[in-house]
């Protein structure tokens, strides 16, 4: 089952995949496998179009395909179910510069099926804006994203914002995308940590949650 949703996500097969997953539903999957399962394949899309196999219309495709199966009934039958009590309060935007969103819905949708309240307030979101919405949701987290390193500029403004705001003591703050190198980048910027997996982002996150409690 994994690898055949794998390659449907690579292949951009929209149809396929959509009853793949449904059928994945029916057997039992939980989101965590399937999502982590559609992950993949995103990652598999990324590698072709840096390949210059893709190109950024099959990207856009991928990401219209993913959305598709995260609006399916028989996932969200899933989701709705309560099985887990909400743990944390996670903010999340790809910041200013950026309008890729693939990357940040992934990981708002693992955070949500792992028990965390997600507030996902967008793409291309100025430091200013996410500086108030910290203030106004207070979350226990903030998740951003960013594709180009420039974007890092931008990040490290919301970490000296929440200086500035007395709240960096309180809020641990996780960067991913693909301006992120090999947990490196999070140091300039300010952040706590830094990844490209998502899977590995949430069990921090997780993590950070026991430490607070």
């Amino acid at each position: 089952m994994k690898e055949s949703i794998v390659r449907s996500v690579e292949g951009l097969y929209e149809q396929r995949t959509l009853e793949l997953v449904k059928i994945a539903v029916r057997k039992g999957f939980t989101p965590l496998q399937i999502l982590d399962w559609l992950r993949i394949g995103m990652e598999r899309v990324g590698d072709h179009y840096e390949k210059c196999d893709y190109f950024i219309a099959d990207l856009i495709f991928a990401g219209i395909i993913f959305q598709e199966v995260m609006d399916l009934d028989e996932l969200k039958a899933l989701y709705a179910m309560p099985a887990v009590p909400r743990t944390g309060k996670i903010v999340v935007a790809s910041v200013y510069g950026d309008c890729h969103d693939i990357g940040k819905n992934i990981f708002a949708s693992f955070a949500t099926t792992a028990g965390f309240e997600v507030i996902d307030i967008g793409i291309d979101v100025p430091s200013s804006t996410i500086l108030e919405k910290v203030q106004e949701h207070k979350p226990d987290i903030i998740g951003l994203s960013g594709m180009q390193q420039e974007t890092t500029i931008e990040m490290k403004k919301i970490t000296d914002g929440l200086d500035d705001l007395g709240m960096r003591d309180q809020i641990r703050v996780m960067i991913g995308g693909a301006c992120v190198d090999d947990g490196v980048t999070h140091l300039s910027v300010g952040a706590d940590y830094g990844t490209k997996d998502v899977t590995k982002a949430v069990e921090i996150c997780k993590q950070w949650i026991q430490e607070k409690k």
